[in-house]
């Protein structure tokens, strides 16, 4: 589909997604009658009839309380269990791609990591949006983002939760462009045993087991789930770094770009009283995509291991006035990673980084409404980051004379390709939720993070929520947003592909935002959102391999999001979202920030054909992508891709079943691949970037006991 076509369909059907909605904090109040009074009388006209058609899903990330998501505020994004199931995603990448104003694409730089790129803000390593598990962050602090490679299976997620936009005065300095909160099914969700298995192209294979229900006054839930994959073998890399350095006849190319991947995931959710148990552990393999240094070779193995435990301890009766919450949280990630660098028939250059992340932290938090318009949040809490390595390989001084040998331990600190690093944060935070009038709510926060390393920051936010009309609500937020460094960012060195930067300087984020939700009747939901934002000292890798991080510039950006939910007939549902975002390096001659979608539109008609059948399509439209400043290859080319899914539910009451096609018309799309990473200059090591994945055909079938 062309770009002017796409702009027509997006202006015509234009804005929204799958059920896609707002968020934020909890309810604010006002001491000063008069006041209030005269306010309301001049503005808060508030709801003008029986508000009939609000029906919103509720939103906790925003503001740490359940809100309907019109009203939160904040841009957010609320994705069910149900709309997951529609779409057919096997992976949390693959629901996080149809929300308005977020890409998803892996990044050349981190071993094909995905890259969840919000509004134009993202980095090699992506650490500017934080990953929530049930509200608790999940981090490796080496890279300060998701472990490498991450992908999270969908069976055990009861929603996830977007939040677009910083975050810091909440969730603390790491919420810099967006957070991600993926909630897990409780055991009402489940009631009792259901399992499932999937297969299709690419030898994927995914099967999962869950089982809830109440066992002696416990409330208990427990899932589990492998997934693999074979990767197309039909991604084909035409030319990698070796024709670069003129060793062409030793490369591996043209030859298929490795992407297998295996995972299994389980979780434990148990509940007694006020309080909640959740554990999530992951086993995860992987390939490394184009390779260590853009050289395609074959057997890399990425192996992680992951565990996620926290207890919560919520209690709204102890006293008057009060809801207490108290928690404490431990993370654990593993990470055993086999490198080749180069195919053996060139060089038998081969690395074994290993890495553990251990965080820990406590936090406690009470809501106090005794006052009148206002809710009060006060919060506090300490986390420790410690990251420990161990390493083996064949070259540099750690192997003296066995240069490209067997590999070697590394035991001398000089030589090792980071050091132990480990650092402290102590925080408190303050909300208060302001009912200025019948129809008009201000939330004000701010948090204060004091970093062992990086000193103290403070985060302030502000949202404005007027119900202009009975179907109209209007927002107008600002919030700061900050992140440190991670220990990656700060300390590699002696590796061959990147190197770390010590004087490093936090960075930085300034967002303004103003949002209209209009819903004219039950069955049609239109969403607007405004959006300027300036980004200070992003940290990026710079300059020939090996590429140095560095703090390369202010980013401006500027867009809106578009959304739309419109149940057309009572068997016929269309939601779609389109977006538009320009960001700009104001220190590079204002250059256009690269890679990142300037558009993006997404449609979803759903209909239920039949009784118990439905079919769904997706079709996802990734369009002006530009390179970065002095690449000289043309933009990156605008792609489509479709999807559709038929199920068949409650066949014999209890069983169900699904077929579905990705990427149906079989699109060649690009990645973009990084520039300026060939040793010794400048350049692309794979310049015709990236194949996506082809067509794939896979059939599921789950069964309720």
């Amino acid at each position: 589909m062309g770009k002017k076509r796409v702009m027509a369909v997006a202006a015509l059907l234009s804005l929204s997604g799958p059920n896609f909605a707002m968020a934020a904090d909890a309810p604010l109040m006002s001491s000063n009658k008069d006041e209030a009074k005269a306010f309301a009388e001049m503005f808060g006209k508030g709801p003008q009839e029986e508000d009939v058609y609000r029906t919103d899903r509720l939103l906790l990330t925003a503001t740490g309380s359940l809100k309907p998501v019109h009203l939160a505020p904040s841009v957010a994004s609320v994705i069910t269990a149900d709309d997951i199931r529609g779409m057919g995603a096997t992976t949390l990448d693959e629901v996080l791609e149809a929300v308005p104003g977020l890409h998803v694409e892996p990044s050349g730089n981190a071993y094909f990591s995905s890259i969840w790129s919000i509004r134009g803000v993202h980095t090699s390593t992506n650490p500017q949006v934080l990953l929530l598990i049930n509200g608790v962050p999940l981090t490796v602090n080496y890279l300060g983002s998701r472990n490498i490679c991450f992908q999270m299976p969908v069976a055990m997620i009861s929603r996830v939760e977007v939040v677009r936009g910083p975050g810091s005065a909440l969730h603390g300095a790491d919420a810099f462009s967006g957070t991600v909160n993926v909630i897990t099914k409780d055991n009402f969700e489940i009631n009792g045993t259901q399992a499932g298995a999937r297969y299709g192209s690419f030898d994927t294979s995914d099967i999962w087991a869950q089982h809830g229900g109440q066992y002696g006054g416990f409330d208990v839930a427990f899932g589990v789930e492998r997934r693999k994959t074979g990767g197309d073998m039909d991604r084909i890399i035409e030319r990698d770094s070796l024709h670069a350095i003129g060793q062409a006849a030793l490369s591996n190319t043209p030859g298929h770009m490795d992407t297998w991947n295996e995972q299994l995931d389980s979780h434990l959710n148990v509940r007694k009283e006020n309080w909640t148990l959740h554990l999530y552990g992951t086993l995860q393999e992987s390939s490394l995509g184009p390779g260590g240094v853009q050289a395609i070779t074959y057997g890399n193995d990425l192996d992680t291991k992951s565990l996620l435990a926290d207890l919560t301890y919520h209690n709204d009766k102890l006293v008057e006035n009060w809801t207490l919450e108290s928690r404490i949280y431990y993370s654990y990630i593993y990470g055993d990673n086999f490198i080749q660098f180069f195919p053996s028939s060139y060089l038998n250059m081969l690395g074994n980084p290993l890495y553990t992340s251990q965080d820990g932290g406590l936090e406690a938090s009470g809501v106090y409404k005794g006052f009148r318009n206002h809710q009060l949040r006060m919060g506090a809490g300490a986390k420790s980051y410690n990251f420990g390595r161990d390493q083996y390989k064949n070259f540099g001084p750690a192997a003296g004379a066995n240069q490209f040998g067997p590999m070697v331990h590394v035991t001398n600190p000089a030589h090792i390709y980071i050091d132990e690093a480990s650092r402290t944060l102590f925080y408190g935070l303050v909300q208060d939720e302001w009912q200025l009038a019948k129809a008009w709510t201000l939330t004000v926060g701010a948090r204060y993070d004091e970093y062992s390393d990086f000193g103290s920051t403070v985060n302030p936010r502000a949202a404005l929520v007027w119900e202009t009309r009975y179907d109209l609500t209007t927002k107008l937020m600002y919030g700061q947003a900050f992140r440190a460094p991670s220990f990656g960012e700060q300390y590699v060195k002696n590796n061959p592909q990147i190197i770390g930067n010590p004087n490093l300087l936090p960075e930085e984020i300034e967002t303004i935002e103003l949002a209209f939700d209009y819903q004219p009747t039950k069955d049609l939901r239109l969403i607007l959102s405004l959006f300027n934002y300036e980004a200070t000292e992003l940290v990026e890798l710079v300059g020939p391999m090996p590429q140095i991080y560095t703090n390369y510039g202010k980013q401006e950006g500027n867009g809106f999001e578009l959304e739309m939910d419109w149940r057309m007939l009572r068997d016929f549902r269309l939601r779609s979202n389109f977006a538009y975002q320009r960001s700009e390096n104001k220190m590079l001659d204002n250059a256009v920030v690269p890679d990142a979608p300037q558009m993006q539109f997404y449609l979803n008609p759903s209909w239920a054909f039949m009784p118990d059948w439905s079919l769904d399509g997706h079709f996802y439209w990734i369009g002006d992508r530009p390179r970065a400043k002095g690449d000289p290859r043309g933009d990156i080319a605008d792609y489509e891709v479709v999807n559709l899914l038929v199920r068949r539910k409650n066949i014999a009451g209890h069983l169900e079943a699904a077929v579905g096609i990705m990427n149906l018309f079989d699109e060649v799309g690009r990645i973009p691949s990084p520039y300026a990473v060939v040793p010794g200059g400048a350049g692309a090591s794979i310049p015709d970037d990236y194949p996506m994945a082809g067509r794939a055909v896979w059939g599921e079938i789950s069964y309720r006991f």
